[in-house]
């Protein structure tokens, strides 16, 4: 595995962006962006598990990029439009059932999707520098990073236009907008814990039956390990209760999306 670390991919307010790139010892056929969690007011891109991740990644034939997005964004920092559009959201989402708190829903939430969809933007634009033969990406978000990750997938048509991603895998996540959800859109995995205090299972249960009435391409899964950050342990070293490796499903997911090299996705 190559890693460049540090790589600025853009600016808000003065403040730079950056992004760590992990690449195989080869071309790469597609990107995984990792964005963390840490309820859009803390976290960081650089941990031992991120690394373990981009191992894994690589190994796969894949490059992965995690992504340093802003922290903490107040209202004010967004257009008038955005700042009622966001507000309409948390609005119609709680009526829907949602039960996540405020703070997931607010002006820190969008200021992260538009940044990764920034960094989207600047991977695809910087992909032959690095061998990444395709503009395939898919988004492995993290708690918070995974929330962006699938308003990315399935967005809510009042906010700034983003980047879609083409699948997304979220682990201990909320889908914010339910009733956003496109049966056209990408595909994506929700893996969530049966018990979780910060964002409750009641949220994945919502998702389940939203996905299913719009017949969206949403799998959720509820893994046996407890706490908020047993999905992405459960993916890197647990089976679903069919005995299916979850780094499998989404291996598949990820095939299915056209992310995986011919040789790879035929395997």
């Amino acid at each position: 595995m190559r890693t460049i670390a540090d790589i600025i991919y853009d600016e808000r307010h003065g403040t730079p962006l950056a992004l760590d790139l992990f690449l195989p010892n080869g071309p790469a056929s597609a990107v995984v962006l990792h964005a963390h969690g840490g309820g859009f007011f803390k976290g960081g891109r650089k941990s031992e598990r991120t690394t373990r991740f981009a191992r894994q990644l690589t190994g796969e034939g894949l490059a992965m990029a995690a992504v340093s997005y802003r922290l903490g964004t107040p209202m004010h920092v967004l257009e008038a439009s955005t700042r009622r559009a966001v507000k309409q959201n948390r609005r119609k989402s709680q009526t829907a059932g949602l039960s996540t708190a405020n703070r997931l829903m607010g002006a820190a939430f969008e200021a992260a999707r538009q940044d990764i969809s920034q960094a989207m933007i600047f991977l695809n634009n910087c992909r032959a520098t690095h061998e990444i033969t395709s503009h395939k990406l898919a988004i492995l978000g993290i708690s918070a990073g995974g929330i962006a990750g699938l308003a990315l997938a399935h967005p809510a048509a009042n906010l700034p236009t983003c980047t879609r991603p083409n699948a997304v895998i979220a682990l201990g996540s909320a889908l914010l907008h339910p009733w956003a959800l496109d049966p056209e859109g990408p595909p994506c995995l929700m893996i969530h814990s049966h018990y979780d205090r910060v964002i409750n299972p009641t949220n994945a249960k919502l998702a389940k039956e939203a996905a299913e009435r719009a017949h969206a391409p949403v799998r959720v899964l509820t893994c046996a390990r407890k706490g908020h950050n047993a999905p992405a342990q459960a993916l890197l070293d647990d089976g679903a209760p069919d005995g299916t490796p979850y780094w499998a499903i989404m291996m598949e997911m990820f095939r299915e999306a056209g992310l995986l090299s011919p040789s790879r996705a035929g395997a």
